[in-house]
């Protein structure tokens, strides 16, 4: 186990894309992004704190 470098970051950030293929994975992220977003606004609507 101590061959394993430990990660350094923020200079080591861009290695999750080693691993998250953004061709495979970016727009179901952008989906559940949209829904959350949705989600949310019609929380804070449903509760009356909206435009009046």
């Amino acid at each position: 186990m101590s061959d394993v470098a430990k990660p350094n970051n923020p200079e080591d950030d861009w290695k999750i894309w080693l691993v998250v293929n953004p061709a495979t994975w970016l727009m179901p992220i952008f989906f559940a992004l949209l829904v959350l977003a949705i989600a949310v606004h019609w929380v804070v609507f449903a509760v009356g704190l909206g435009w009046q």
